[in-house]
């Protein structure tokens, strides 16, 4: 019997579900618009956009739902010869960043799998990068759990998301551009879960913790459209 089909359009249920949705390639789409910004940034100087994870040669880094694998394609030659893994859920996702990387160096590589189970031993990875994916996943706490398993004990942990809370749509509609961030807060699972982290991270045992905001703000007038 074929298995339903789970619609684009509910995010909460199709970010953990991408290759079962109508369309997974409008996700890998959506990654490209909504990570342009940060990867143009990460671009110009990858050595300064990854100075807080204080890499060097030979440490062992995993991207925790890399999705298409771009920021570790930028990171990877840093740390040559250590090893550069993305994992993620999706094969739709893998697939693309296997395809994105064919010309990359030796120690970067991309596997299907589930941050709730990570497929590695206990204190093997120096490096782990979780950007915007603790929102989607059901049990975030019990994936922060695995993190800090697979973290070596003097390793880092480099979590990076948006507080959907504070992000305001300018509409010639004020009332319509208050329920874009209604909407936001609603249909995205863990939507405000960075304002939770630092006391959980610290429950896990992290001792160090480091908070580094940042203000985006896109001038364009068709900037939420995109």
């Amino acid at each position: 019997m074929a298995r339903s089909l789970v619609p684009s359009t509910a995010f909460a249920d199709a970010w953990i579900q991408v290759d079962r949705t109508d369309n997974p390639g409008f996700f890998v789409n959506l990654l490209d618009a909504t990570r342009a910004r940060l990867l143009e940034r990460a671009r110009k100087s990858p050595r300064q956009f990854f100075a807080p994870l204080a890499l060097s040669r030979g440490l062992e880094v995993l991207d925790v739902g890399c999705g298409t694998g771009d920021f570790l394609r930028l990171l990877a030659p840093i740390v040559f010869p250590g090893k550069a893994v993305g994992l993620d859920l999706s094969e739709t996702m893998i697939a693309e960043a296997v395809q994105r990387s064919a010309e990359n160096l030796k120690n970067l590589s991309f596997r299907v799998g589930n941050a709730l189970e990570l497929p590695f031993q206990a204190g093997s990875i120096d490096r782990v990068l979780a950007t915007q994916v603790l929102l989607h996943i059901p049990d975030p706490w019990r994936a922060l759990a695995e993190m800090k398993r697979v973290l070596a004990p003097s390793g880092l942990l480099c979590i990076t998301e948006i507080d959907w809370g504070t992000v305001v749509v300018q509409s010639s509609d004020n009332k319509l551009g208050r329920r874009f961030s209604e909407l936001a807060c609603r249909e995205l699972r863990n939507a405000l879960i960075i304002r939770d982290l630092p006391g959980r991270l610290r429950d896990l045992g992290f001792n160090h913790i480091v908070i580094l905001p940042e203000v985006e703000v896109a001038q364009d007038l068709d900037a939420f459209y995109t």
